[in-house]
């Protein structure tokens, strides 16, 4: 018997992770036929898996499933089977040396690799800004650039610690250099933007070993990105918001406000990034293509996708949005919360009523068919 293959895709945040991961567990079957297993019932056991294995504490009224063991489980399962398997959550890039050690460790009958998508600055940023205001961030966008480029590293505030914590990325992959050979080390580069969706798909599966051909991917999901009116609307919303526990403001505001409400509106001005933020893209961009080509390891796609364009894109900047458009937001979601509170009341009735008339309904057939029988 050979040593079984796992492929720990471990990021990076905001690098087309939503968009792989929808496609190997809306196709699980497929793959499966292929010879790749995802260990596990569904993403939210990866999900629990990377918490548990960087060793974060859940809060102690999160009704969730516990995700205390969550990595053992997903990696005995990997170690189990004859094929290959891939775990994946962008939450992975946060552990430490010893947490990389330890996962490596967990796995050791496994022929261990890692794969790392990347992307480039220009287009990470305001992404990332958004994601921070998804996760209860209530620093302006240019606050926020600050925290990021201006700080000094041992007075980053904790969402700018997490920013380089998440994207140092020849950091990221000399650590795990030093738990796994370089040469199953995949560094993928995320297209650029007007690429065709189907590119960032078909390296990933170049990697895995797997015809990503056989699946549809135009449907698939992503992380969709909000308007300006949209973030600012969020942003503004965090700084009124009581102390509420996290499981509870990611369920009721991440994944229902932002990602199903604001995020279906039609789509208005996207975020800019500012033009005296330029220039420091464009160097730090040269200086992160230049380390990593230093690294050994193996890069599908270009590491030119990860310098800065010849050209910024336009874009809008959220302090400017008008008072008209931040109401029309809010009154989207004022209507939204509204009628899902109507349903919420309404349903336990409507399912009284229903339960009720299906228990009377046998004996109203059977007053029905004793009537036919008198009267004909």
């Amino acid at each position: 018997m050979s040593n079984p293959t796992v492929f720990l895709h471990i990021g990076e945040p905001k690098c087309g992770t939503t968009f792989l991961q929808d496609i190997l567990w809306r196709h699980r079957s497929v793959w499966a036929r292929q010879g790749l297993v995802l260990p596990g019932i569904d993403s939210a056991d990866h999900y629990r898996a990377a918490q548990d294995l960087r060793d974060l504490q859940q809060d102690a009224d999160d009704p969730g499933v516990t995700w205390s063991g969550a990595w053992a489980a997903i990696a005995k399962q990997a170690r189990a089977t004859e094929r290959k398997s891939v775990i994946t959550h962008e939450l992975m890039i946060g552990a430490d040396a010893d947490q990389a050690r330890r996962a490596v460790a967990s796995l050791a009958s496994a022929d261990v690799h890692v794969i790392v998508t990347a992307r480039d600055l220009a287009s990470l940023l305001p992404a990332e800004w958004q994601e921070t205001v998804k996760h209860r961030n209530s620093r302006t966008w240019r606050q926020w650039l600050g925290d990021i480029i201006d700080t000094p590293p041992g007075r980053r505030r904790p969402r700018a610690q997490w920013f380089w914590a998440a994207h140092d990325t020849a950091r990221i992959l000399r650590r795990w250099s030093m738990v796994v050979p370089a040469d199953r080390i995949h560094l993928i580069t995320v297209p650029p933007p007007g690429s065709p969706p189907e590119l960032l798909w078909q390296r990933f599966a170049s990697v895995i070993g797997i015809d990503g051909t056989a699946v549809d991917v135009a449907g698939a999901r992503a992380n969709a990105s909000l308007g300006t009116p949209e973030v600012e609307l969020l942003r503004r919303l965090n700084e009124r918001l009581s102390e509420l526990p996290q499981w509870f403001y990611a369920r009721n505001v991440k994944n229902t406000l932002a990602q199903h409400v604001l995020a279906g509106r039609s789509a208005g001005a996207r975020l800019a990034l500012p033009e005296e933020r330029h220039e420091w893209v464009r160097q730090q961009s040269r200086r992160r293509v230049a380390d990593l080509a230093e690294l050994g390891v193996e890069v599908v796609g270009d590491l030119d996708e990860l310098r800065a364009p010849d050209a910024f894109p336009a874009g809008a900047d959220p302090s400017e949005v008008s008072d008209t458009d931040l109401l029309d937001a809010a009154l989207d979601v004022l209507a939204f919360t509204i009628e899902r509170r109507y349903q919420h009341v309404n349903k336990p009735a409507a399912l009284l009523r229903s339960r009720a008339l299906a228990r009377l309904r046998p004996r109203v057939e059977r007053i029905g068919l004793a009537a036919r029988r008198r009267f004909g």
